[in-house]
């Protein structure tokens, strides 16, 4: 019977170890969105010249909650169909009923 519970105490033990173990391994991704295989990162700005209707490029068609591997997938926002327009060097994205800008991942992080 000692056994028995000391086998059930190692069992816990471990059990207890490798949740915390996986809940250490979450990451947080910067909010971006793959257009034309290239990355864009969100910004709080709106796009320097207004977006107009002909500039939409596409619309989003997947949401992730990683890192965007494919064109029109985003990380940031659930809804689908959500517009995208060429901006100057980067790309706009109605987010929120405002057109934000989204900046190339080089120009993002500098020296890579």
């Amino acid at each position: 019977m000692k056994k028995f519970g000391t086998s059930i105490l190692l069992l816990l033990c471990m059990l207890v170890l490798a949740g915390c173990t996986i809940s250490g391994t979450e990451a947080d991704y910067p909010a971006a969105i793959m257009v034309r295989g290239n990355i864009y990162f969100l910004t709080s700005a709106a796009p320097e010249t207004a977006v107009d209707e002909s500039a939409i490029i596409g619309y989003t068609t997947s949401y992730t909650d990683t890192f965007p591997q494919k064109d029109g997938e985003t990380n940031f926002n659930r809804d689908l169909e959500m517009p995208y327009a060429e901006a100057g060097d980067g790309i706009a994205v109605l987010y929120n009923n405002e057109w934000l800008l989204c900046i190339p991942e080089d120009l993002a992080r500098p020296g890579t």
